[in-house]
């Protein structure tokens, strides 16, 4: 649903009562009547600073049948960016609009292009994201809000960082990311409109921030440095890597098909549901830099945060896997774009974007744990070796 100037954000949790929520319904479902909101209070994992998030259950009635649903508002005060060194609050506009526009009208899009049988519908949760009911930012009082489902009430959660992914958790991830891209791309092939075109706030942070992440990149080598002193080829590697020009020259190379990207699918940001201690359901949050990149974008961003089993011996039944689902995504006809893209060529884009994938692990190389250096020097090497850096 698009948002709406007539409902109030929210500027703090008092603020989230009865009336506010039964406007939110009145637009995205109207045959509900809201009659009790409960505040539950504020939740968070992962490492999101940026956002409050507040639980709560809304109870009412639909069709005469009494209906409770488990929600969470995400709260953003623009204000919050003076504590960010690197952020203005112009900065962050840039990133709620895109986060507001992904939610109201690029979910909606990849919605009407999921595949569907004979004699099905379309279910909200084709596209593996958390069911949003509103979302709209207030210029006057600097707040933004997003109305979403409790994932954590359906059994989902983040797994601690900074423990890797398993193997079932890594393969529900990339097909995650599968259908998304695959849909994305059905998309533009559908409407015949790129998807820049049709959206023109698709995110270019590496552009817009481009001496922070160089920054940020460069202190990320020196604690690199001082955990491996003796790595002296690697390091003089490392030291060369740039990738905000190598992003860009990918993004403008017409000859590498491009999909909606989420470019942060990193642990922190995906949830997984568990039945006796196993990943069955996986959705992707924080979608406030969708971006218009390769697929292999995102894959080696996920991959470069796990440990060296995943990246070197799982590898290649993962990548399978993400072909799999992207080619089920697309569809039977063969005629145009991804739905050419072999596995083989996949494999050779997945390793040609890993320096990219290095670029952004070493932004994160000043909070590494004694155990995980071992084990990114090894997967850092092999990407050395084969000549990406």
């Amino acid at each position: 649903m698009s948002a709406s100037d007539k409902i109030a954000v929210p500027r703090s949790v008092e603020d989230i009562t009865q009336p506010w929520v039964q406007q939110v319904f009145n637009k995205a479902d109207p045959d509900v009547s809201i009659t009790d909101v409960n505040i539950e209070g504020r939740i968070g994992e992962g490492q999101g600073f940026m956002n409050s998030l507040v639980a709560f259950v809304a109870t009412g009635n639909k069709n005469g049948k009494e209906e409770r649903h488990s929600l969470v508002a995400k709260l953003t005060s623009f204000h919050m960016m003076e504590e960010v060194e690197f952020m203005t609050e112009e900065d962050y506009l840039e990133l709620d609009t895109a986060e507001s526009k992904f939610y109201s009208l690029a979910v909606p899009d990849l919605l009407s292009v999921f595949p569907i049988t004979k004699g099905s519908g379309v279910v909200e949760d084709a596209v593996p994201v958390p069911k949003c009911y509103f979302t709209a930012s207030d210029q006057t009082s600097k707040m933004s809000v997003r109305l979403l489902d409790n994932l954590k009430t359906q059994g989902f959660s983040i797994k601690p960082y900074p423990q890797p992914l398993n193997l079932q958790e890594t393969k529900l991830a990339v097909g995650a990311l599968a259908r998304i891209h695959g849909l994305s791309h059905r998309l533009e092939l559908q409407s015949g409109v790129p998807l820049p075109d049709r959206y023109d706030w698709l995110m270019d942070i590496h552009r817009t921030k481009q001496q922070w992440y160089e920054a940020a990149y460069q202190e990320g080598v020196k604690a690199f440095a001082s955990a491996f002193p003796d790595a002296i080829d690697l390091l003089a590697c490392l030291e060369k890597l740039n990738t905000v020009p190598t992003v860009n020259e990918a993004v403008k190379n017409p000859a590498r098909v491009k999909v909606l990207s989420h470019t942060d699918c990193w642990n922190n940001n995906i949830m997984f549901k568990y039945e006796e201690d196993e990943a069955t359901d996986v959705k992707l949050v924080d979608w406030q830099t969708p971006s218009y990149r390769t697929p292999t974008y995102d894959l080696v961003v996920l991959f470069m945060f796990q440990s060296w089993d995943i990246f070197h011996n799982q590898r290649d039944a993962i990548l399978e896997h993400y072909h799999q689902e992207l080619q089920k995504t697309l569809g039977e006809q063969k005629s145009a774009g991804l739905q050419l893209y072999t596995l083989e060529q996949l494999k050779a884009d997945f390793r040609a974007d890993c320096a990219i994938g290095v670029f952004e692990r070493m932004i994160f190389a000043p909070g590494l744990l004694p155990s995980q250096q071992p084990e990114l020097l090894k997967i850092v090497q092999e990407v050395k070796d084969w000549g990406v850096i």
